[in-house]
């Protein structure tokens, strides 16, 4: 099976781990590299790294939420 081209990097946040499976076996599987992180402060040490083109974030996590 030939894998499809990627679209695209999306940064997946959120202190769910279930909720990061669906999001990565869904839009992996429609060609997104997706990276995940499970905290605030783990999406900021993501994106000291590279700049996704696109960031779903969970705005009601423990700690950091998502509007800071």
């Amino acid at each position: 099976m030939a894998s499809l081209p990627r679209k695209g990097t999306i940064l997946a946040v959120d202190d769910r781990p279930r909720n990061l499976e669906l999001i990565d076996a869904t839009l992996a599987g429609e060609g997104y590299k997706v990276v995940t992180a499970g905290s605030g402060p783990a999406a900021l040490d993501r994106l000291a790294l590279r700049v996704p083109d696109l960031i779903l974030l969970d705005v009601m996590m423990p700690g950091m939420d998502g509007y800071e």
